[in-house]
């Protein structure tokens, strides 16, 4: 017993290694159905979810992880045959350092919109495809004391075509928890990465070079009682970047340059009827956070409480 805990501990801490890529407000959890008993009967708008997240960052560069405030909303437009289902989601992202009298400055927005096919295949795969778009632009970027000039700025977009594969087992490494994991991949078929002043357009990771992501992500409960569990969240995502010269199809094999990022938390959650939440502590990790004109790394512990819904979000 004690050697399978040690080979699982081994496992998340050699999956934390130095990343970077694009910030996704949705990182930290799973948007799946939970599915009813299979029927043939097709229902619009009949499912819908909710996100609601404040996260406190403490040890990044400059402190301008110190603050994350998340909020989103998925809404199911139909399902048919019991197993297939069309839907959307939407959600913005609040960065912000403490260089106030509040210890709360804004920084950063980060918006993200999607729509995806999914299909509940046997009770332990489903699969998604789907469309997505992200974009950051910052807040309050005239204030002194940033990177670079005073009124520097950045804006990024990054848009994909994106899949998932999505496995749920009781057992993890033969232990009792109950697990879901998923491995998923992006093709950026736009991408942006506005700078001032100009002069910093192509220092670092360029945003106007995001080719594709692949990362894989796991979730696991050690203890469960009641409405209550212990859970272990870990994320990885690894991005490529093109040759500042490749053209749109050449990009996704002109790679320049492979990058990743990194989530993990552990926490406390209590399941209600219709939602949950979860108390949390974890490090985050960025090679470019998209924050500066010039790109800067963000290593950080963290601290935070989040609440979902759980017809959407069911893990």
């Amino acid at each position: 017993m004690v050697k399978k805990i040690a080979i699982i501990l081994s496992f998340s801490l050699y999956a934390i290694t130095a990343m970077a890529g694009p910030i996704v407000p949705t990182r930290g959890f799973l948007v799946q159905p939970r599915w009813d008993a299979k029927t043939d009967t097709t229902s619009v708008f009949d499912h819908a979810g909710y996100w609601a997240q404040v996260q406190r960052g403490f040890g990044s560069d400059s402190d301008r992880w110190g603050w994350s405030a998340t909020m989103g909303a998925i809404f199911e437009i139909a399902r048919w045959q019991g197993n297939k289902s069309l839907i959307g989601f939407t959600g913005t992202e609040l960065t912000a350092d403490t260089h106030s009298d509040i210890d709360f400055r804004p920084r950063g927005i980060v918006w993200t919109e999607g729509i995806f096919y999914a299909v509940h295949e046997t009770p332990s795969f489903d699969w998604q495809l789907g469309a997505f778009y992200n974009c950051r632009h910052d807040v309050d970027n005239g204030d002194p004391g940033q990177y670079s000039d005073v009124g520097g700025q950045r804006t990024l977009i990054y848009c994909s075509l994106g899949g998932k594969t999505i496995f749920q087992s009781e057992k993890l490494f033969g232990l009792p928890f109950p697990t879901t994991a998923w491995l998923h991949a992006d093709l950026y078929t736009i991408g942006e990465d506005y700078r001032l002043p100009k002069i910093d357009s192509n220092i670092g990771t360029n945003f106007s070079n995001i080719a594709w992501s692949f990362g894989e992500s796991l979730q696991t409960k050690f203890a469960e009682w009641g409405r209550n569990a212990i859970y272990l969240m870990l994320n990885t995502n690894f991005t490529a970047f093109s040759h500042n010269n490749a053209g749109f199809f050449q990009k996704f094999v002109s790679v320049a340059q492979i990058t990743s990022d990194d989530h993990i938390e552990l926490g406390y959650e209590f399941h209600g009827r219709e939602g949950r939440i979860q108390l949390y502590a974890g490090w985050e990790g960025w090679q470019d956070d998209g924050q500066t004109p010039i790109p800067r790394d963000a290593n950080y512990a963290l601290l935070g409480i989040r609440v979902t819904g759980a017809d959407l979000v069911t893990f």
